[in-house]
């Protein structure tokens, strides 16, 4: 190692020239020098404005991804729904019979009691193949002991069944009336038939699309129509977003039974 020598203090002047030895890379700073070094960092101001930009980018990012994932739930909804009414018509037509499709919306914290964030879906048949119900003069229910369970129940949860408007998804050129409109109120007939079919009633679903062994599609003991329209928007939990503009409209069309689904 090798030494460089400054000359001393003042402390040191009474003894004579002196020098202090200092190794080689060890440089003694002035005043100014250090003051400008310490002085160097940030300001506390600096440091908070920094920290809630941060904070505001995180917030929108995170904004983003929940949108994001509400809407890739909802296309997976409607994927899921639009292939229940594709198989419940497929059953129909290939077994030369009747299918009903039922929905309910329930309280996902209750379930079985009517509320809003989860939709609960069955499907059953004619086990003779013949109309259980008379159109225009509906039946309390279809019969137990005539209906077969064509697929499991299923659940979609943080789904709304809404009745939307023209604006809603502007995509869809025709809007049928409330009276085809799954999530309304009058869509329900005084038909119904529960789930499971036998044993202690779970679900009692009056919300019923009903195919025929040609697959059209019409509302259960009612005529012929031109469309029949389930709408649809996520919700989180049991709550609707109150601007919410995410919405999914699934059309049935009554003659030949066609699905489509429409997206803003």
């Amino acid at each position: 190692m090798s030494f460089l020598a400054y000359p001393a203090s003042s402390a040191f002047a009474r003894f004579g020239k002196a020098s202090v030895i200092l190794p080689r890379g060890l440089l003694l700073r002035s005043p100014a020098r250090a003051k400008a070094v310490q002085s160097s960092g940030f300001s506390l101001v600096e440091l908070l404005t920094v920290l809630t930009i941060i904070a505001i980018l995180t917030s929108i990012a995170i904004v983003s991804l929940v949108g994001t994932k509400s809407s890739r739930d909802l296309a997976n909804a409607s994927y899921s729904i639009q292939g229940v009414l594709e198989q419940a018509r497929t059953f129909a037509m290939a077994s030369s019979t009747y299918t009903w499709v039922g929905f309910f919306e329930e309280d996902p914290a209750n379930p079985g009691t009517a509320g809003i964030g989860q939709v609960v879906i069955s499907i059953v048949s004619s086990a003779n193949g013949m109309n259980l119900d008379t159109v225009g003069s509906p039946i309390p229910q279809l019969p137990a002991a005539s209906l077969t369970q064509v697929a499991k129940l299923l659940k979609i949860p943080n789904l709304h069944l809404a009745v939307l408007s023209a604006a809603a998804v502007p995509t869809r050129t025709t809007v049928p009336p409330a009276t085809y409109q799954v999530a309304s109120t009058s869509f329900a007939n005084t038909t119904n038939f529960l789930y499971p079919i036998t044993g202690t009633a779970q679900y009692t679903f009056t919300k019923i699309i009903q195919f025929n062994p040609q697959g059209d599609a019409t509302r259960i003991a009612d005529y012929p129509t031109q469309l029949i329209e389930i709408g649809l928007q996520p919700t989180h939990g049991n709550s609707i977003g109150a601007t919410g503009t995410d919405f999914a409209a699934i059309q049935i069309a009554g003659i030949g039974g066609q699905v489509i689904t429409y997206r803003p």
